[in-house]
């Protein structure tokens, strides 16, 4: 069974009285434990095809499957479904630490268990020694190092980064690449990576999607995108 499952999906925009297609008639299987990027410029569709996933879109056709279940019967408030977003929206009153733990506190977690959830984490994604800063005394890296915590603090089995490197110098990309690739080999979640950068396509994808004007131009891996010309 795919973790997600697209079969002849649209999603529309309402301006005014018409309906605009931003996503049309979407074939795409992800499967179970997949990197997968998505490819494309702006206004392709990359971020409503996520926002799809996590049940924001209300104009919808067609069928869509998480883990097997249609997106209209998915428990989609109680999933476990991690969402890494460019705008980090770090909460900025509260330390990297209780940034981290916040989705933990919502469903009530013994300190116990959050408290070595997180510690483990950071420890992992090396910002241990940042627990006590708040936002605004981090770095760039640092701050997309926090938001990916975040979003991962509760095992999620997807992951979904919607142009998270967008913000951030040539170097730190690199650096963050090898991270996300740390993440995958680390937690084996499904990922969905968003992006309009080609290089981040090329070093990160285990398949690639190339999006445009809401339609999938082309499916492969990079080898085989980069062979016919796509890429």
């Amino acid at each position: 069974m795919s973790a997600i499952e697209f079969q002849d999906f649209s999603c529309f925009y309402k301006y005014k009285k018409e309906y605009i297609a931003a996503l049309d008639h979407i074939n795409l299987c992800v499967e179970n434990g997949e990197l997968l990027v998505i490819l494309g410029q702006s206004g392709s569709g990359k971020t409503t095809l996520l926002k799809c996933v996590l049940g924001l879109c209300d104009y919808i056709s067609g069928q869509l499957y998480i883990d097997g279940i249609p997106i209209d019967q998915f428990d989609l408030k109680n999933s476990n479904i991690g969402y890494i977003r460019q705008e980090l929206n770090l909460y900025p009153h509260m330390t990297v630490y209780e940034n981290i733990a916040f989705p933990l506190r919502m469903i009530h977690t013994p300190q116990a268990e959050v408290d070595r959830r997180v510690k483990e984490l950071a420890a992992l994604l090396e910002i241990d020694w940042l627990l006590t800063r708040k936002p605004k005394q981090l770095s760039g890296g640092q701050l997309q190092r926090v938001a990916i915590a975040r979003a991962l603090i509760k095992n999620p089995v997807t992951v979904l980064f919607d142009e998270p490197f967008s913000a951030i110098d040539p170097t730190l990309r690199t650096e963050m690449r090898q991270l996300v690739k740390k993440i995958h080999q680390t937690f084996g979640c499904t990922i969905l990576f968003v992006t309009h950068d080609l290089t981040d396509a090329l070093n990160l994808a285990e398949r690639v999607v190339i999006l445009e004007e809401g339609k999938i131009e082309a499916v492969g891996t990079p080898q085989e995108l980069t062979q016919k010309g796509y890429l």
